[in-house]
């Protein structure tokens, strides 16, 4: 449906030649970002307002001219006005991963491995952040603020052990020794499929301004694990074991990373999505925390993770 633009984005459509362009508004995201795409049917771009996150827009297109020059399906970006906050890049069509419903989507997957594979081999654009603990047990922190102690009166017993656990299974992560470029939002509503492309091309990339330095597996994890997709455990494992040919690594050590970067992140998608409902009264995400309990318990049966289920089981479970 076609809308109106404020006259900041009609001005600065003007500026860069392209004025009188009809538009519509996209699906809002858990993010303060506005996208809008252009109803014109020849040359249609997306236009993305991040007046509200101007130092993400300069992440955003960083990233993107490094995953180009790469060899990888990032948007190309037309216009920007980093002052204001404002993008036109290339539009990539509707073909997400989360509304494709076909029966070769197993083999889209394989391909999106690929790519993960691929980017685990590259040395990571040197001016982005590495994943901190700090930025780690924040994530965490989400969980403890916005679900287990919303609007109760904190339990210090629990959050002492709840620090600690988590410190020991970051210094596991730690050790790991493995660092490449995590683009962290790594999920089917972030992913499309190119299908005028080939190889690794093939896979449209959006959404990857928070990127930083990490672990590979937290990509794949975010794949697998994904809360927005059904996908059975038996699919999980063989997509998981189909990256696990593709890439030399240390297989039991990469395992225990990658149940615990699953854990984390699963706990931390719980709190953002308690935040979005509470703090900016965003409750379409809520459909999708069963999904995120139910990977959550699973990963929690893993051997090494064996006090963090005896601490839920003493303050969530119970």
């Amino acid at each position: 449906m076609k809308i109106k633009l404020n006259s900041n984005l009609l001005n600065f459509l003007e500026r860069v030649g392209l004025p009188n362009i009809d538009v519509s508004i996209l699906p809002k995201d858990a993010s303060t970002r506005t996208y809008y795409r252009s109803l014109q049917l020849k040359n249609p771009f997306i236009l993305m307002d991040s007046s509200k996150e101007k130092s993400s827009l300069i992440n955003f297109i960083n990233i993107s001219l490094w995953l180009r020059k790469k060899g990888f399906s990032a948007p190309c970006i037309y216009h920007k006005d980093l002052a204001k906050g404002y993008c036109i890049l290339e539009d990539f069509g509707n073909h997400k991963f989360s509304i494709i419903q076909s029966t070769k989507i197993i083999n889209k997957y394989k391909v999106t491995i690929d790519l993960l594979a691929s980017l685990s081999r590259l040395s990571p654009p040197t001016k982005l952040k590495y994943y901190s603990k700090k930025i780690f047990m924040d994530e965490l922190n989400l969980f403890i603020e916005w679900y287990l102690f919303y609007n109760k009166k904190k339990d210090k017993l629990a959050l002492a052990s709840w620090e600690n656990i988590w410190s020991n299974l970051f210094k596991r992560i730690s050790d790991s020794n493995k660092k490449s470029i995590v683009l962290r939002d790594f999920h089917v509503d972030n992913l499309f499929w190119l299908s005028d492309k080939h190889g690794l091309k093939k896979i449209g990339l959006i959404d990857f301004q928070d990127a930083l330095i990490g672990h590979p597996c937290y990509d794949l994890v975010s794949l697998l694990q994904d809360v927005r997709v059904n996908l059975s455990f038996k699919r999980q494992q063989d997509l998981y074991n189909y990256y696990i040919k593709a890439v030399k690594v240390n297989e039991k050590l990469f395992e225990e990373v990658y149940f615990i970067f699953g854990t984390q992140r699963l706990i931390k998608i719980i709190g953002i999505f308690n935040k979005l409902k509470y703090l900016h009264n965003k409750s379409n995400y809520m459909k999708h925390i069963p999904r995120s309990w139910t990977l959550l318990k699973r990963n929690l049966k893993y051997s090494s993770l064996k006090p963090l289920l005896n601490w839920f089981e003493a303050y969530v479970f119970k």
